[in-house]
């Protein structure tokens, strides 16, 4: 009877301990669960929505979007929304607080200013905005703009005018005196002579245009709302092309329509380089932590009609790499 008893207690006993081992297994696969869904890896595979708002949707957008949609793919799986500003803002409800996006990807400086005046939380990653200006004032915006520092643009310059020296640039003071005061520096720097022409008004352009007739060269634009833009532009081209004082413009437009040459994008790039910033943020870094960014990478277009009007070489490794020429 004894011996029964300690065999039944050691039946028991082992019992208890194979049901104290299941219960701790089962404890620790529920941490290790609990763990790897606070990891940070289960939190980087976290779907993630991304909220893109495009000026229009005119091919340069589309280019881009297309860039930056085939480089996030590459980076992560996010849910991603597409719309532009005129179908946003004709939405019947606030699609911010309805998609709640982790991050706004915004192309042109209308869908950069709706988004920010919309939310000062999410971050922003801007692109084809023409001055870094845009970027400054808000600690949740970052971006791609569309300009290159000047050391760039004057880089080019001696590239396309290796024998020019005297180079003029019209600007408003109250716009643009910093960037022509930086601009003199580096342009004699690399041996030019830069002369700002002060332009207050618009009315003040025909005045400012006439000396092109002395000793200039060369005109170099700058964005400025008084003397570069849709009401000046023929205006300055027209004083350009009478006076054969080739114009370095400010985009394939300009270029098109009369001026010498231009830097221009890859839209497809500057999609991939924005796709670059936003994967940092869902990646946690704080949008201070991504400062703004100038294009990587450089092309041009080249008005060659233009280049024989004003007799001026352009020479052939120039004219096979520009992104376009128009004849």
């Amino acid at each position: 009877m004894g011996q029964e008893l300690i065999y039944a207690l050691g039946l028991e006993t082992m019992f208890m301990d194979k049901r104290y081992i299941s219960r701790m297994h089962i404890i620790a696969g529920l941490i290790g669960i609990c763990a790897w869904l606070w990891s940070p890896l289960s939190i980087a595979e976290k779907t993630s929505q991304i909220l893109i708002i495009s000026n229009a949707s005119d091919e340069p957008y589309r280019e881009t979007v297309t860039g930056f949609k085939g480089q996030i793919a590459a980076l992560a799986k996010p849910i991603i929304t597409e719309l532009t500003l005129a179908q946003i803002q004709n939405a019947a409800g606030n699609e911010i607080e309805r998609l709640k996006p982790d991050v706004i990807f915004t192309l042109g400086s209308e869908s950069l200013k709706w988004a920010s005046e919309k939310t000062a939380q999410i971050p922003i990653v801007a692109t084809m905005v023409l001055k870094e200006e845009a970027f400054k004032g808000a600690v949740n915006i970052t971006g791609v703009s569309l300009s290159y520092t000047l050391q760039t643009q004057i880089q080019w310059l001696k590239k396309f005018f290796p024998q020019q020296s005297a180079v003029a640039v019209l600007y408003n003071p109250a716009e643009n005196a910093g960037t022509v005061k930086a601009a003199k520096d580096i342009s004699q720097q690399a041996g030019l002579k830069l002369v700002a022409i002060p332009v207050e008004t618009p009315k003040e352009l025909p005045y400012a245009l006439e000396q092109l007739a002395t000793n200039i060269e060369l005109l170099f634009a700058i964005p400025d709302e008084t003397v570069m833009s849709v009401n000046t532009a023929k205006e300055v081209l027209l004083a350009s092309f009478r006076n054969k004082v080739p114009l370095i413009g400010l985009s394939d437009n300009w270029v098109k329509s009369g001026a010498f040459y231009a830097l221009s994008w890859d839209y497809s790039d500057l999609g991939k380089q924005s796709a670059m910033m936003v994967q940092k943020i869902l990646n946690g870094a704080p949008v201070t932590a991504v400062p703004p960014e100038y294009p990587r990478k450089v092309t041009y277009t080249v008005n060659a009609k233009i280049a024989e009007h004003m007799n001026m070489d352009i020479s052939d490794d120039l004219i096979k790499n520009a992104k376009k020429v128009f004849y």
